[in-house]
């Protein structure tokens, strides 16, 4: 009996280590702002649903591309998503250099504010959450998100 109490053990311990970084980012639909259709002006004081932003109001302009070194303002991050791109943002926990490699045209990687988790992707009405830089995970992730974007207005 003992025996198997330690096979089982070791067969559980063996599955949570082959499960890589599968389980350290989490990935969720959250509702569109009503106020999405909605340009603003200036510096931004909107309450957006969520942290950061998945829709909501926005600028016009231009999107923000590649590598940032300072955070990007809720309202640029929204017109950036409605455009169709992703948002990938990382706390100082987070080596920013196993990052980079995402960014492109279409996806911005840029320190965030008050992050809820060391890194978040965002897309339009979409949010990965994860406790790692989970590459693989959010590449996946901006490939498959960034169609649900409505286009710019």
């Amino acid at each position: 009996m003992c025996s198997l109490r330690w096979i089982l053990a070791a067969v559980l311990l063996l599955s949570a280590c082959s499960s890589g970084n599968e389980s350290v980012c989490t990935e969720l639909r959250e509702p569109e702002d009503p106020a999405s259709d909605r340009h603003i002006v200036g510096d931004d004081r909107f309450a957006y649903l969520s942290h950061p932003p998945t829709s909501g109001p926005h600028v016009a302009g231009p999107v923000p591309s590649g590598v940032l070194t300072e955070p990007v303002p809720p309202a640029l991050q929204v017109r950036l998503l409605e455009a169709g791109g992703v948002m990938v943002q990382y706390d100082p926990s987070v080596d920013a250099a196993d990052l980079l490699p995402l960014a492109d045209d279409r996806t911005v990687v840029a320190p965030g504010d008050d992050l809820p988790a060391p890194v978040i992707a965002t897309a339009w009405t979409w949010k990965l959450s994860c406790a790692v830089a989970a590459v693989e995970q959010v590449e996946r992730f901006a490939d498959a998100r960034r169609l649900a974007a409505p286009g710019l207005d």
